[in-house]
């Protein structure tokens, strides 16, 4: 099962019935007309090798067709089989496809650039101080070309916001009982050590917790973004990680899951159907919020050469999470045509195509 996005078949088309969906503004009347394209018999429904060609259309870079396992072509076609007679008729292909096929040709993205602050570049919490010896500043040139050259409907800004007395700050381990089962002792903690707290009566039992030096505090210069990172006009701002007694990874929800930021609310106002991340760290804060936008249901990218990380062990093994559960990891070159429509990636689609069809009431897992 699945898809290999950079194998490509070489002859392109010559007609792109989905580029003249989107200059009709998706009608029904070019959706029929999209259908009948493939319709090579004029029956009135697709075979499997119709299918397959419809496939091959619309997962493409410029009309050239991406590969896809036969396996993933057969599952597929028998999801949108609904009525499994073998074929697929107009009413079938629009309620299975519609949805996947305007998100392909028309998304709507929304750049979230996490954490490119000052204390994970040049202050306290320093990538380049951290195991990869990465440098954080790197990242900064990359965004600001991505900002510059891709037409992005939405531009986020995510920051680390700690209060002073925060949970994740070395220097605060004193200030919580250590859990019992604890697999370190605060006494004998180190910076970057995993020890378990007490929780909260009001939250939660335990809290297991990264111990990180003092950094992004609030109002301080440290939590100030890169001075060379663009600001973009009217972009959405999130400050995560307020609460003293629960960190905050993820642009979306805290470590927990006890509560979720305004940012999810703020890209649905927007329709926004496709997420790229990009910042500091990979195997942290950019991970957790791309994992959380999948959850979410957003088509996940994660811009590759616009990220740096702490650990590489760490930063390889959320990669592969994160493509288990269908994000996928690609270079700032690529982003202008995906963000464009003209490079529809397989990769990403599936999980849009299924929740579309659990919506519709078609979905069986198999």
């Amino acid at each position: 099962m699945g898809t290999k996005g950079s194998s490509m078949s070489p002859p392109p088309y010559d007609y792109d019935p989905f580029e003249l969906l989107r200059q009709s503004n998706f009608s029904d009347d070019e959706y029929e007309r999209c259908f009948r394209f493939f319709d090579s018999q004029k029956r009135g429904f697709w075979t499997r090798e119709e299918f397959r060609r419809f496939l091959s259309s619309l997962f493409s870079n410029k009309q050239r067709p991406y590969f896809i396992l036969n396996d993933r072509i057969e599952e597929y076609f028998r999801d949108t089989d609904f009525n499994q007679d073998d074929q697929i008729d107009y009413d079938e292909f629009i309620q299975a496809w519609k949805t996947t096929i305007k998100c392909a040709v028309r998304p709507i993205s929304a750049l979230v650039i996490v954490d490119v602050q000052n204390d994970f570049i040049s202050g306290s919490l320093a990538l380049h101080s951290c195991p990869a010896n990465h440098q954080g500043e790197e990242v900064v040139p990359v965004i600001n070309r991505v900002i510059r050259d891709v037409n992005f409907d939405v531009v986020a800004y995510t920051y680390d916001w700690h209060p002073l007395n925060h949970i994740s700050f070395y220097e605060n381990r004193h200030l919580r009982s250590a859990a019992p089962e604890s697999p370190i002792a605060v006494d004998s903690a180190h910076v970057l050590d995993t020890v378990l707290f007490v929780g909260p009566p009001n939250l939660t039992s335990t809290i297991e917790q990264v111990l990180w030096p003092a950094h992004c505090i609030q109002k301080t210069p440290g939590a100030d973004l890169h001075p060379d990172l663009i600001r973009v006009d009217n972009a959405i701002h999130v400050y995560k990680g307020t609460n003293p007694e629960i960190d905050s990874y993820s642009a979306f929800w805290d470590n927990m899951k006890l509560s979720k930021t305004s940012l999810d609310d703020q890209l649905r106002e927007r329709s926004v159907t496709d997420v790229y991340v990009v910042g500091l760290a990979t195997d942290v804060c950019v991970a957790a919020t791309a994992m959380h936008a999948v959850e979410n249901n957003y088509r996940t990218v994660l811009i590759e050469d616009a990220c740096r990380g702490v650990n590489e062990h760490e930063i390889e093994v959320k990669r592969a999470e994160l493509n288990e559960c269908g994000s996928i990891f690609v270079d700032s070159d690529v982003v202008p045509g995906m963000v464009a429509g003209v490079d529809r990636r397989p990769e990403v689609a599936r999980g849009m195509f299924v929740e579309n069809l659990k919506a519709i009431g078609h979905y069986h897992p198999r």
